[in-house]
């Protein structure tokens, strides 16, 4: 019996549709299924299984249905051209068979689909809600955290240098001021002190990685990420720059760096073209399910260089967690 998934028809199924959320509904019937394969077609007969509007003609609603198809497809040729190797999914020439290609998972790939779960949690869709294949709540601590890990590593390749966990909880345990003792005196750029009033137990203080690539003169001036990785239903309305510009610096230095701070948002969602722009708008530099993999391909090299990028060992235990995932899914089917 193949793995039931709930087709969103309010979404799909509309005179405006989401093709993301199609292409999406594609790839993860793709990735649960025995043969490891979907059909374009599904769409159109998961549509109709659930039509509510009133066509004046069947050549109207035919229309509508491969309308939907054809977006999809456009949106799996879209993510197929922007992440490469990247992509776990191949579409054949005719835009028919959708296939999981991922058995043996790269990190960029494991990227992917870890961010294509996420977007699917009950709180962001009801895909996967109610399946068998739904995470435990453990497991969906385990998802996030993994997808701060891979944050890191995409962060790192964003700037061709090092990289830092900070998000709470860090994978070496440290509190805040260890942690930010341990990464400012890497920079030797501003001198830390804390303001009077700040919080007595910071946790993160809304920042999730630190990425940089330092000059060899060892002087301020450098390239320098800090990014905040959001996973939930909310994403859009923990924008950091002001934060970050204004509250961060001012709370835990005495003398401000100088080095100014980019500011990066990492999410596992796919979003539409338009709409991307007003993200980037309101969040700074945006790193979605479109950049991440591919970044964290780039970082795999780096690690392969010598550059330190935390808790990249943790990436093969991700790894392993999607293997175990799809065979779950494969034995269900």
């Amino acid at each position: 019996m193949a793995v039931e998934l709930y087709f969103p028809h309010d979404e799909v199924d509309t005179k405006n549709p989401n093709f993301d959320l199609a292409a999406d509904y594609l790839e993860l019937t793709a990735f649960f299924s025995e043969e490891a394969r979907s059909f374009t077609k599904d769409l159109i007969n998961a549509t109709e299984i659930g039509a509510e509007d009133d066509y004046e003609t069947v050549d109207e609603e035919m229309t509508d249905r491969e309308e939907i198809v054809s977006g999809a497809v456009r949106r799996i040729d879209g993510r197929r051209d922007a992440l490469g190797g990247s992509y776990p999914f191949t579409l054949d020439e005719n835009g028919d068979v959708l296939t999981y290609v991922g058995n043996e998972p790269s990190y960029g790939q494991a990227a992917y689909v870890l961010s294509l779960i996420l977007s699917h949690l009950k709180a962001v869709s009801p895909i996967l809600d109610g399946s068998s294949v739904y995470p435990t709540d453990a497991e969906i601590i385990e998802l996030r955290k993994y997808f701060q890990y891979f944050a890191t590593a995409a962060l790192a390749a964003e700037v061709n240098g090092r990289a830092w966990s900070f998000g709470h909880p860090r994978p070496d345990k440290t509190n805040f001021h260890t942690k930010l003792a341990e990464i400012w005196g890497v920079f030797r750029d501003g001198v830390l002190q804390a303001a009077v009033g700040v919080p007595e137990r910071p946790q993160d203080d809304q920042i999730d990685v630190f990425a940089a690539r330092l000059q060899p003169d060892g002087l301020p001036g450098f390239l320098l990420a800090a990014g905040q990785v959001a996973t939930g239903n909310n994403w859009r309305e923990k924008s950091l720059r002001h934060h970050l510009e204004k509250v961060f610096p001012s709370r835990w230095f005495g003398q401000q760096p100088v080095t100014m701070m980019l500011c990066y948002h990492i999410i596992p969602f796919a979003r539409p073209d338009d709409e991307f722009f007003d993200d980037c708008r309101v969040l700074g530099n945006v790193l979605h399910r479109l950049r991440v993999p591919y970044r964290v391909t780039e970082a795999q090299g780096l690690h392969e260089q010598g550059v330190a990028i935390e808790a990249f060992d943790q990436l093969a235990v991700a790894v392993e967690w999607i293997k175990a995932y799809a065979a779950r899914g494969a034995a269900a089917a």
